[in-house]
């Protein structure tokens, strides 16, 4: 007597789902296993450096922060002179001697037309940015 295999219907699915599960292992092993080619282009030196000076590596630089400073006036009050600053052409703000702009970037001293900078040990003074001279007006009244 010969003996004679037959499959039933659930053990073909069964069989065909395992093969299935075999096939995708091999195949996402050879695409995740295998180094990619880098195609990425060099960027130019100007995008270095802008990218040196992202807010996310000077999270963790020592160097002072890079910031544009306009001093656009100087106040007294009771409590001291203080000095009105736009940094990084954001709209200006008020700050008293010793409170720090940035990272690394303090204001050490204001005086009568302008403010003193402290960056990484190097001190620098700006000055008032001041008005430009307006046109001379007509008389409008009879002499």
């Amino acid at each position: 007597m010969a003996f004679v295999h037959r499959f039933s219907p659930p053990q073909l699915v069964q069989s065909l789902a395992l093969l299935a599960i075999v096939a995708g292992v091999a195949t996402w092993s050879s695409l995740l296993l295998t180094p990619a080619e880098s195609r990425t282009p060099q960027a130019p030196p100007q995008a270095l450096a802008a990218q040196a000076q992202s807010p996310a590596q000077q999270w963790f630089s020592n160097q002072p922060l890079a910031l544009d400073i306009k001093v656009t006036g100087l106040m007294a009050s009771p409590r001291g002179a203080v000095a009105i600053l736009s940094l990084n052409d954001a709209p200006p703000r008020s700050f008293l001697v010793g409170e720090r702009l940035a990272q690394g970037v303090q204001l050490v001293a204001i005086e009568g037309d302008g403010v003193v900078i402290e960056r990484g040990g190097e001190r620098s003074r700006l000055d008032v940015s001041k008005l430009p001279e307006s046109p001379a007006l007509p008389v409008l009244t009879r002499q």
